[in-house]
């Protein structure tokens, strides 16, 4: 809240202007050599005498650099990259977020030093794309929302939970706790909430806003559908319900498409057709 207030207080007039790069350490973790998105989209807020104050960037890949071996609080390569951009951009504010990346890890990964490798190799870029014109961004500002639910897959039966109850590990517990609410009474839930958004900036720049942890497939999509030069795709927006699998990736199983939702606590996977409506939602 005193962030918030405090940011509010210290309004002043400015500028905004974006630009793309690309940088190529996220590799897809389900498929070798399978899609990644290395697209580096950045927005550079200046001040009325040119100043930088403000840079906000977005990489479609996990901060899973550190394992858990590293058994310490840390900002991995993003963390890392927004510390040496603020200390390229004295007085500036800084904020990596992600894109969909949910199905790619960092490469190479496990040590400190390589996280830090790869925030020195966003700074860069990001420098670098800075020092040359970015795309102004004068025109006005519209933000738009919509909220709507994703289907669940068949929900399992009471003695399909049962099966799964006797089974160790994260499997058991998820069923045991899915089966402690029909005991109760309640009622599992057959849709997931969900929410997307969208800020155009005039007819220069449309930047997505969607929830959860989103794979890759999903921007690749709409930069084919859209205009690529002048769509920027950020995930992880608003809210973390799940992992959000593409078709493609609820037939091949896997992680991202089931064994991710135990954790999460939702009782199935998500129906096939949540791609389209996602992306149905982003063209409305």
């Amino acid at each position: 809240e005193k962030v918030a207030l405090s940011a509010l207080a210290d309004r002043k007039p400015g500028r905004l202007a974006w630009g793309e790069t690309k940088v190529a350490f996220a590799q897809n973790r389900r498929t070798k050599g399978g899609p990644v998105d290395h697209a580096l989209p950045v927005l550079r807020v200046s001040d009325a005498n040119g100043k930088v104050r403000a840079i906000f960037a977005s990489y479609a890949c996990h901060c899973t650099t550190l394992s858990g071996a590293f058994n310490q609080v840390h900002g991995d390569w993003a963390g890392c990259a927004q510390e040496y951009l603020q200390r390229d951009f004295p007085g500036a504010v800084v904020l990596i977020a992600l894109g969909c990346g949910a199905d790619a890890n960092p490469m190479p990964r496990e040590q400190l030093a390589h996280a830090q490798q790869h925030g020195e190799t966003i700074a860069k870029a990001v420098g670098g794309l800075l020092a040359n014109d970015l795309t102004p961004l004068p025109g006005k500002l519209a933000c738009r929302l919509k909220r709507f639910e994703l289907a669940f897959q068949k929900l399992p039966t009471r003695e399909q939970w049962e099966d799964r109850a006797r089974k160790p590990g994260i499997v058991g517990h998820h069923a045991r706790v899915n089966l402690a609410r029909l005991d109760r009474g309640e009622t599992l839930p057959t849709t997931l909430p969900y929410i997307v958004q969208t800020w155009n900036f005039g007819e220069r720049l449309a930047m997505v806003f969607l929830a959860g942890e989103v794979v890759v497939d999903y921007s690749l999509r709409l930069k084919r559908e859209f205009d690529s030069a002048r769509l920027w795709v950020n995930a992880y927006a608003n809210d973390v319900p799940c992992y959000i699998p593409s078709r493609r990736i609820l037939q091949e199983g896997g992680y991202e498409a089931e064994d991710s939702l135990w954790y999460y606590d939702r009782p199935a996977r998500l129906a096939p057709e949540s791609e389209d409506l996602i992306d149905q939602a982003v063209r409305e």
